[in-house]
């Protein structure tokens, strides 16, 4: 099944979770975000420079990095292959830079999947998943921490405002209550897309 997908929701919502299942359940090329900022500052690219104080931050990194990034990867896409932007677009801005880019490709999108949960177990889930990381020697993320997803909590809410009236009009918004165990989100997407 070919399908075209965007993942919105806050940090440690699941996206990222679910997300690996659709790419063993669909062939899908998973393409995040936020691994894109991390391997590009990672990689002290031109556009990781830029991102790199914005994610430290716990700012949003400017809409024409992010935009440049996806592009970047969509190029790598194999032509009868979906995919899965995940965390992307987080702006009215980037939205419809993203649906001239996907006009330009023709690969429209099929669906907008929010992830709806309660803040106070976003911070029980990112503090559980640094946890984890510190637990095997790995690095904690930058952002794995309660000041930060305070302000991205914040900023998403914001432009989420903005986005879902912006994907509702396209008739795309689909929403998944991701509070719900694992499995159960999983079976709730695999409803949207009519599995």
């Amino acid at each position: 099944m070919m399908v075209n997908l965007v993942l919105i929701g806050p940090p440690g919502a699941g996206k990222g979770t679910q997300a690996e299942r659709l790419v063993r359940d669909y062939g899908l090329m998973h393409i995040s975000t936020g691994d894109l900022l991390r391997e590009a500052i990672k990689n002290e690219t031109s556009l990781g420079l830029e991102a790199k104080a914005a994610v430290e931050s716990g700012a949003l990194v400017p809409d024409g990095v992010v935009i440049g990034l996806v592009a970047e990867r969509l190029s790598d896409k194999k032509p009868e292959q979906g995919f899965i932007l995940d965390g992307f677009p987080r702006t009215v801005t980037q939205a419809e830079a993203l649906e001239r880019l996907l006009c330009s490709l023709d690969r429209p999108l099929d669906h907008v999947i929010i992830f709806d949960i309660p803040t106070d177990l976003l911070e029980e889930r990112i503090a559980k998943r640094a946890g984890q990381s510190r637990a095997f020697g790995a690095p904690t993320r930058s952002d794995d921490n309660v000041e930060v997803l305070e302000k991205r909590v914040e900023e998403f809410s914001r432009a989420t405002a903005a986005l879902a009236p912006f994907y509702e009009h396209r008739r795309l918004l689909r929403r998944v209550d991701a509070a719900a165990g694992i499995d159960d989100v999983a079976a709730q997407i695999g409803g949207l897309l009519g599995r």
